[in-house]
């Protein structure tokens, strides 16, 4: 994402705490302005999708960021194209067993039997922190919503340990890791320092509180970057000393969108 684009999102949701004040003055004002342009990009895709009501039509019922947030769908037309050309029928519920023709579905009517060629399981995952003894895992403080770290990476209340990429959603997963990495290395290193363990860990309750004031309550928000994936950077990059402005020009800045090699030589400074 370039300046412009990270600037729309942060004038409807606010910065990821910890980035500049001018990130946060232009949210104060710019909010109600990003809210209604948000509403009409949520209403274009609600048309385009043929959704604009009904049960499985999110218009209307959840802003289109926060959806994002929540689920991070990618937008496909091909059911939508296959459905109204007749071509496909789809049904969502909770599969109770199979039938040699398809499975049986429970729905708020009771049990029904479909017919289907392709089931699609939507299960999800949960993470597994057993490896830790007690002491640690208490220490680490897993949330329902997930784990909280400082800079998505280090636990403000046990020393030398640290996540990489398990604990961080970003829309560039391979750059941010590679960011991310960077930080951790150097940190460990002791070519900066970081905040006291007081400092880290209200950095973590901001962070915690501002994700839990908008962001749709799921079990990885904790990790959840995503759209604010460049400030993130910026803050990572400063920590380490490094130019957080990585483009050749300001025009470049503003329009160009960062890519995994414009953090190229980060790693190896």
């Amino acid at each position: 994402m370039c300046i412009r684009d990270r600037s729309l999102v942060v004038g409807h949701k606010g910065p990821l705490p910890g980035t500049s004040s001018l990130m946060s003055a232009w949210h104060s004002v710019g909010w109600p302005v990003m809210a209604g342009a948000f509403k009409a990009v949520e209403a274009l895709f609600a048309a385009q999708f043929g959704n604009m009501s009904g049960p499985t039509s999110p218009f209307g019922k959840v802003d289109i960021v926060e959806d994002f947030y929540g689920w991070a769908q990618v937008l496909d037309y091909q059911l939508r194209d296959h459905v109204k050309n007749g071509e496909i029928d789809w049904s969502m519920g909770e599969v109770h067993s199979f039938t040699p023709s398809g499975v049986v579905v429970g729905t708020e009517q009771g049990d029904a039997q479909i017919d289907a060629d392709v089931v699609v399981f939507g299960t999800g995952f949960q993470k597994d922190y057993s490896i830790f003894d007690d002491e640690t895992r208490g220490a680490l403080d897993l949330q329902d919503d997930g784990l909280y770290l400082y800079r998505h990476t280090v636990p403000p209340k046990v020393s030398n340990l640290g996540f990489v990429g398990s604990e961080l959603a970003c829309i560039s997963n391979i750059s941010a890791y590679g960011v991310q990495a960077a930080w951790l290395a150097k940190l460990w290193a002791n070519e900066f320092a970081a905040p006291s363990v007081e400092g880290m860990q209200a950095s973590v309750e901001e962070t915690k509180a501002w994700k839990r004031s908008w962001m749709p309550e799921t079990g990885g928000r904790a990790s959840l970057v995503l759209l604010h994936q460049t400030h993130f950077h910026d803050s990572l990059l400063k920590d380490m000393g490094l130019p957080h402005r990585r483009k050749s020009n300001p025009l470049s800045e503003l329009f160009m969108p960062y890519q995994a090699g414009d953090y190229d030589n980060v790693i190896a400074k």
